[in-house]
Protein backbone atom coordinates (compact mmCIF):
# COMPACT_ATOMS: atom_id res chain seq x y z
CA UNK A 1 0.00 0.00 0.00
CA UNK A 2 1.40 3.12 -1.05
CA UNK A 3 1.53 6.59 0.63
CA UNK A 4 -1.35 8.26 -0.95
CA UNK A 5 -3.67 5.03 -0.11
CA UNK A 6 -2.69 5.22 3.55
CA UNK A 7 -3.57 8.88 3.76
CA UNK A 8 -7.00 8.27 2.47
CA UNK A 9 -7.84 5.39 4.32
CA UNK A 10 -6.76 7.49 7.50
CA UNK A 11 -9.21 9.94 6.27
CA UNK A 12 -12.15 7.97 5.44
CA UNK A 13 -11.28 6.22 9.35
CA UNK A 14 -11.55 9.88 10.59
CA UNK A 15 -14.62 10.69 9.33
CA UNK A 16 -15.86 7.45 10.64
CA UNK A 17 -14.26 8.24 13.98
CA UNK A 18 -15.53 12.01 14.01
CA UNK A 19 -19.32 10.69 13.21
CA UNK A 20 -19.40 8.39 16.33
CA UNK A 21 -17.19 10.84 18.31
CA UNK A 22 -20.44 13.30 18.05
CA UNK A 23 -22.91 10.40 18.97
CA UNK A 24 -20.30 9.56 22.54
CA UNK A 25 -21.03 13.32 23.21
CA UNK A 26 -24.48 12.43 23.00
CA UNK A 27 -25.68 14.11 19.60
CA UNK A 28 -27.83 12.11 17.70
CA UNK A 29 -26.28 10.94 14.12
CA UNK A 30 -29.43 11.67 12.54
CA UNK A 31 -28.65 15.82 13.89
CA UNK A 32 -25.21 15.32 12.40
CA UNK A 33 -23.88 17.59 9.06
CA UNK A 34 -21.75 16.90 6.60
CA UNK A 35 -19.74 19.96 7.71
CA UNK A 36 -19.45 19.04 11.11
CA UNK A 37 -18.17 15.64 10.49
CA UNK A 38 -15.55 17.29 8.01
CA UNK A 39 -14.76 19.67 10.53
CA UNK A 40 -14.28 17.10 13.42
CA UNK A 41 -12.08 14.69 10.76
CA UNK A 42 -9.83 17.81 10.27
CA UNK A 43 -10.68 18.09 6.56
CA UNK A 44 -12.82 20.41 4.04
CA UNK A 45 -16.20 19.18 3.24
CA UNK A 46 -16.09 18.44 -0.11
CA UNK A 47 -12.94 16.14 0.67
CA UNK A 48 -16.00 13.70 2.78
CA UNK A 49 -17.61 12.61 -1.22
CA UNK A 50 -13.98 11.26 -1.98
CA UNK A 51 -14.80 8.63 0.37
CA UNK A 52 -18.86 8.47 1.35
CA UNK A 53 -21.89 9.45 -1.22
CA UNK A 54 -23.76 10.98 1.72
CA UNK A 55 -24.33 10.38 5.34
CA UNK A 56 -26.19 7.65 4.86
CA UNK A 57 -23.69 5.91 3.21
CA UNK A 58 -21.31 6.84 5.49
CA UNK A 59 -23.31 5.18 8.79
CA UNK A 60 -23.98 2.08 6.64
CA UNK A 61 -20.40 1.73 7.25
CA UNK A 62 -20.57 2.31 10.90
CA UNK A 63 -23.03 -0.52 10.58
CA UNK A 64 -20.66 -2.63 8.43
CA UNK A 65 -18.18 -2.27 11.98
CA UNK A 66 -20.84 -2.96 14.54
CA UNK A 67 -21.55 -6.10 12.35
CA UNK A 68 -17.49 -6.91 12.75
CA UNK A 69 -18.30 -6.36 16.82
CA UNK A 70 -21.37 -8.51 16.75
CA UNK A 71 -19.73 -11.26 14.54
CA UNK A 72 -16.58 -11.54 17.37
CA UNK A 73 -18.94 -11.20 20.24
CA UNK A 74 -20.47 -14.58 18.81
CA UNK A 75 -17.28 -16.46 18.28
CA UNK A 76 -15.84 -15.53 21.79
CA UNK A 77 -19.28 -16.99 23.18
CA UNK A 78 -18.75 -20.04 21.54
CA UNK A 79 -15.43 -20.26 22.36
CA UNK A 80 -15.32 -19.48 25.47
CA UNK A 81 -18.88 -21.54 26.36
CA UNK A 82 -18.59 -24.90 28.33
CA UNK A 83 -21.99 -26.22 29.18
CA UNK A 84 -24.64 -26.35 26.24
CA UNK A 85 -27.06 -25.33 28.99
CA UNK A 86 -25.27 -22.29 30.02
CA UNK A 87 -25.37 -20.38 26.68
CA UNK A 88 -27.98 -18.13 27.26
CA UNK A 89 -26.25 -16.44 30.20
CA UNK A 90 -22.99 -16.67 28.83
CA UNK A 91 -23.75 -14.85 25.79
CA UNK A 92 -26.04 -12.35 28.12
CA UNK A 93 -22.64 -12.12 30.17
CA UNK A 94 -20.55 -11.37 26.72
CA UNK A 95 -22.63 -9.25 25.22
CA UNK A 96 -23.16 -7.15 28.04
CA UNK A 97 -19.33 -6.67 28.62
CA UNK A 98 -18.96 -6.06 24.65
CA UNK A 99 -21.87 -3.09 24.92
CA UNK A 100 -19.76 -1.79 27.77
CA UNK A 101 -16.24 -2.23 26.16
CA UNK A 102 -18.12 -0.91 22.97
CA UNK A 103 -20.19 1.73 24.18
CA UNK A 104 -20.30 4.11 21.13
CA UNK A 105 -21.07 1.28 18.58
CA UNK A 106 -24.48 0.28 21.09
CA UNK A 107 -25.17 3.78 21.40
CA UNK A 108 -25.04 3.95 17.43
CA UNK A 109 -27.44 0.97 17.30
CA UNK A 110 -29.29 2.38 19.77
CA UNK A 111 -30.23 5.69 17.75
CA UNK A 112 -30.46 3.55 14.47
CA UNK A 113 -33.07 1.35 15.51
CA UNK A 114 -35.70 4.12 16.16
CA UNK A 115 -34.28 7.45 14.38
CA UNK A 116 -32.53 8.16 11.39
CA UNK A 117 -33.42 7.11 8.21
CA UNK A 118 -35.15 3.63 6.93
CA UNK A 119 -32.46 2.19 5.03
CA UNK A 120 -29.92 2.10 8.41
CA UNK A 121 -32.75 0.93 10.63
CA UNK A 122 -32.83 -1.58 8.28
CA UNK A 123 -29.28 -2.47 8.39
CA UNK A 124 -29.06 -2.76 11.88
CA UNK A 125 -31.48 -5.11 12.34
CA UNK A 126 -30.11 -7.06 9.69
CA UNK A 127 -27.36 -7.13 11.73
CA UNK A 128 -28.92 -8.04 15.15
CA UNK A 129 -31.29 -10.29 13.44
CA UNK A 130 -28.09 -12.23 12.28
CA UNK A 131 -26.76 -12.77 15.61
CA UNK A 132 -30.22 -13.88 16.94
CA UNK A 133 -30.02 -15.86 14.58
CA UNK A 134 -26.71 -17.23 15.17
CA UNK A 135 -27.93 -17.99 18.30
CA UNK A 136 -31.12 -19.37 17.45
CA UNK A 137 -28.90 -22.27 15.47
CA UNK A 138 -26.90 -22.96 18.65
CA UNK A 139 -29.34 -23.98 20.66
CA UNK A 140 -30.62 -25.78 17.73
CA UNK A 141 -28.01 -27.63 17.53
CA UNK A 142 -27.39 -29.06 20.63
CA UNK A 143 -31.32 -30.30 19.79
CA UNK A 144 -32.19 -27.69 22.99
CA UNK A 145 -35.05 -26.68 20.53
CA UNK A 146 -36.55 -29.75 18.62
CA UNK A 147 -39.84 -28.89 18.55
CA UNK A 148 -39.16 -25.76 16.40
CA UNK A 149 -40.00 -25.49 12.41
CA UNK A 150 -38.22 -23.03 10.35
CA UNK A 151 -40.83 -20.70 10.89
CA UNK A 152 -41.30 -20.46 14.12
CA UNK A 153 -37.57 -20.21 14.80
CA UNK A 154 -37.85 -16.95 12.70
CA UNK A 155 -40.30 -16.04 14.94
CA UNK A 156 -37.70 -16.99 18.15
CA UNK A 157 -35.24 -14.97 16.39
CA UNK A 158 -37.47 -11.56 16.00
CA UNK A 159 -38.37 -11.96 19.52
CA UNK A 160 -34.69 -12.38 20.74
CA UNK A 161 -34.34 -9.06 18.98
CA UNK A 162 -36.72 -7.27 20.40
CA UNK A 163 -35.92 -8.08 23.84
CA UNK A 164 -31.92 -7.65 23.78
CA UNK A 165 -32.39 -4.23 21.84
CA UNK A 166 -34.86 -2.91 24.40
CA UNK A 167 -32.28 -4.40 26.95
CA UNK A 168 -29.12 -2.75 25.16
CA UNK A 169 -30.85 0.45 26.12
CA UNK A 170 -31.76 0.06 29.75
CA UNK A 171 -27.82 -1.07 30.03
CA UNK A 172 -26.61 2.32 28.14
CA UNK A 173 -29.12 3.86 30.51
CA UNK A 174 -27.38 2.26 33.89
CA UNK A 175 -26.65 4.94 36.47
CA UNK A 176 -24.43 2.85 38.61
CA UNK A 177 -22.43 0.82 37.08
CA UNK A 178 -21.15 -1.21 40.15
CA UNK A 179 -20.73 -4.70 40.27
CA UNK A 180 -23.99 -5.82 41.86
CA UNK A 181 -25.64 -3.54 39.70
CA UNK A 182 -24.49 -5.04 36.63
CA UNK A 183 -24.85 -8.48 38.39
CA UNK A 184 -28.79 -7.77 38.51
CA UNK A 185 -28.96 -6.45 35.03
CA UNK A 186 -27.46 -9.33 33.55
CA UNK A 187 -29.35 -12.12 35.75
CA UNK A 188 -32.68 -10.19 34.71
CA UNK A 189 -31.54 -10.15 30.81
CA UNK A 190 -31.14 -13.78 31.46
CA UNK A 191 -34.51 -14.67 32.66
CA UNK A 192 -36.30 -12.61 30.40
CA UNK A 193 -34.75 -14.92 27.66
CA UNK A 194 -34.80 -18.11 29.60
CA UNK A 195 -38.46 -17.75 29.62
CA UNK A 196 -38.73 -17.18 25.67
CA UNK A 197 -35.97 -20.13 25.38
CA UNK A 198 -38.34 -22.55 27.52
CA UNK A 199 -41.75 -21.69 25.92
CA UNK A 200 -40.02 -22.14 22.39
CA UNK A 201 -38.31 -25.28 23.80
CA UNK A 202 -41.89 -26.64 24.84
CA UNK A 203 -43.72 -25.30 22.22
CA UNK A 204 -46.46 -27.89 20.02
CA UNK A 205 -47.91 -26.32 16.85
CA UNK A 206 -51.23 -26.11 16.75
CA UNK A 207 -53.59 -25.15 14.48
CA UNK A 208 -54.62 -21.19 13.77
CA UNK A 209 -57.22 -19.93 16.36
Amino acid sequence: MNNRQERKLLTRQSLMNAALQWVEEGQHFSSLSIREVAKRAGVVPTAFYRHFKDLDDLALNLVDELSLVLRQLMREVRQNRVNPQHIIRDSVQQYCQYVVSQRVFFIFMSQSMTGGTALIRQAVRSELQYFAKELVADLQRFSLLPNLDPAMMDVLADLTISTMAFATVQLLDLSDASTQSRQDFENKMSRQLQLIYVGAANWKRKEPL
